[in-house]
């Protein structure tokens, strides 16, 4: 019996992550309905995919020839959507187009990837979507002027004469110099931000306001700085002036700026924002419910 579409993604996405735990973040399912997922493939193709020991998941010498295997099917999917939506095959009436605009800032962190599509784009061969990824308030004027059918941002919308649903959510972390003072912590409290060096948030519509909030709510009052949206700006920050950044942990920073930690917040403190799938009220119902469900990693 062969694999179901939906096992070879998350068995790649668990490759690739290297845990069943970060593949279930950008499938917003459980940890072990991932796991489960890859345990039945491997029932069905009766291997072993992963090496038994260690932390970090690892293909066996089989499990790598699958996984290559699979990422060209999973690509060849995609590549039957695009030619879908180019008319190719999507019969007499022709393709519809969907425009989604996802909160992303590229040093900051963005709350869903392309591959975060690929679900409602295997589901839906009729429909051609195309991302595009802003600051969370560009997103929502992207949406107000019509620009977009959708948005995708962190915390309350707060925008009126439209409807959201929540299909995630994202976990903001502290990003520091390993010299910091914080950087040693598993975790850190709201208190230890109080007359810190904080880099505002990047956005001023759904995320700053979001945090603010929370800050203001607890009593903490970081040294906020306005930072240009640059590499270098942002490495002398962090590794100059001793100063820290609130970031969606999306495998990026590393590259982007070496020697650096990612410190979650306490468990509790509010630093996991919801992540909202936006559309006019006049959008079509079940066009934007079957792209939340998908988001949601449902199938």
């Amino acid at each position: 019996m062969s694999p179901s579409i939906e096992q070879l993604d998350r068995f790649v996405r668990s490759a690739r992550a290297g845990s069943y735990s970060a593949a279930a973040q950008e499938l917003y399912v459980s940890p072990q309905t991932v796991s489960k997922s890859v345990h039945d493939m491997e029932h069905k193709l009766n291997i072993l995919l992963f090496e038994p020991t260690g932390r970090r998941l690892r293909p066996t010498a089989r499990g790598a020839q699958v996984l290559h295997r699979a990422s060209e099917v999973l690509e060849g999917m995609d590549d039957i959507r695009r030619i879908c939506g180019d008319g190719g095959l999507s019969g007499a009436a022709g393709a519809s187009r969907l425009r989604v605009a996802v909160a992303s800032s590229p040093l900051r962190g963005s709350v869903l990837s392309e591959r975060d599509f690929r679900g409602f784009r295997r589901r839906c061969l009729h429909i051609a979507l195309d991302a595009s990824f802003l600051s969370s308030g560009s997103c929502l004027s992207e949406l107000e002027s019509g620009a977009v059918d959708a948005a995708v941002v962190p915390g309350r919308p707060g925008a009126e004469g439209f409807v959201w649903e929540r299909v995630g959510a994202v976990e903001l972390r502290l990003l520091v110099s390993r010299g910091h003072a914080l950087a040693s912590r598993k975790a850190v409290a709201l208190a230890d931000l109080e007359e810190a060096l904080l880099a505002e948030p990047y956005d001023t519509r759904c995320l700053k306001a979001t945090v603010l909030e929370l800050l203001s709510r607890q009593g903490v009052h970081p040294r906020l700085t306005s930072l240009e949206m640059s590499v270098a700006r942002h490495h002398g920050f962090l590794h100059e002036e001793g100063g820290a950044v609130l970031v969606v942990c999306d495998g990026r920073h590393p590259e982007q700026f070496p020697d650096v930690e990612a410190v979650p917040f306490v468990q509790g403190e509010g630093m996991e924002l919801p992540v909202n799938l936006v559309w006019r009220q006049d959008a079509p119902a079940a066009r934007m419910s079957a792209l939340a469900g998908c988001l949601r990693g449902l199938k």
